[in-house]
Parts: C-alpha cells; structure tokens; sequence
C-alpha cells in the first residue's frame, strides 16, 4: 500500500482562494508557488509568447477542469 505524503500545508491550500474557489492542489505549481490565472485564452496565449521571447520557457496555454479559467503548462504528449 501506497504511503500517504505528509508535510506542511502551503498558505491558501485549505479552504478557499480571494475569489471563492475552493483551493486546493490543483492551483500549485510544483514550486510551491499559486498557479497565474488568465481569464481568456488570448491573455494566456499573450503571456506564453513573452515567456518563450524573454525567458526561453516553453508553455502553453489550457483551460482548467477545476476553476474554468486558462493557466500555462508543459505540453503532455
């Protein structure tokens, strides 16, 4: 059997975030810090693109199953 992870809650991981979505793993990069939300595709598109120019990252833009709302990721092919 699989041993469950124990460690320290992140701040704003029980309960819910500013806007009344419940908060929980689904909203943590695996840095520990919040996810960015954008509210529309084209916004999140917009901050890949000067990710990519300025910094070399390669993300692109989903839509979150949890909070509706876009945030950017590695590509899982």
């Amino acid at each position: 059997m699989a041993k469950a992870r124990r460690g320290r809650r992140r701040a704003g991981q029980a309960g819910h975030d500013r806007t009344g979505v419940a908060a929980g793993r689904e909203h943590w990069r695996a840095d520990g810090r919040p996810k960015a939300r954008f509210a529309t595709r084209d916004e999140a598109n917009r901050s890949s693109l000067r990710l990519r120019l300025e910094e070399g990252a390669d993300l692109d833009p989903y839509q979150c199953s949890f909070c509706g709302g876009w945030h950017l990721g590695t590509r899982r092919d």
